[in-house]
């Protein structure tokens, strides 16, 4: 019994990604920037920060962040770190690679 309510406790909090993910969209760290180097873009399957394009390998949803495993390219060089993705408010907490940093929303 306990285990079965474990595992709908899981269920619950743990969710695959949907398609219409508030992280979804263009993102930057200076309102400023939204055409440069300072922008994130998100996808249903990829992301794209400056000169680093990454599709999404596998990804799933805790509450309100994405986490992601990021199948990335910069100049040829195929790599895979995680990515996670968590909403506060209206703005975007990005963990990439190691880096934490927080972004606005483009207009």
């Amino acid at each position: 019994m306990r285990v079965c309510i474990v595992s709908l406790l899981m269920a619950a909090l743990v969710t695959p990604a949907l398609a219409n993910e508030p992280q979804f969209g263009q993102w930057t760290t200076d309102s400023q920037s939204c055409s440069g180097a300072a922008s994130l873009t998100v996808t249903a399957t990829t992301l794209r920060r400056s000169d680093e394009t990454c599709t999404i390998g596998k990804m799933y949803k805790a509450e309100r962040a994405l986490y992601i495993e990021g199948r990335c390219s910069t100049g040829g060089a195929m790599v895979r770190h995680p990515i996670t993705l968590a909403m506060k408010g209206e703005r975007l907490a990005v963990t990439w690679n190691g880096e934490h940093f927080e972004m606005q929303r483009c207009r």
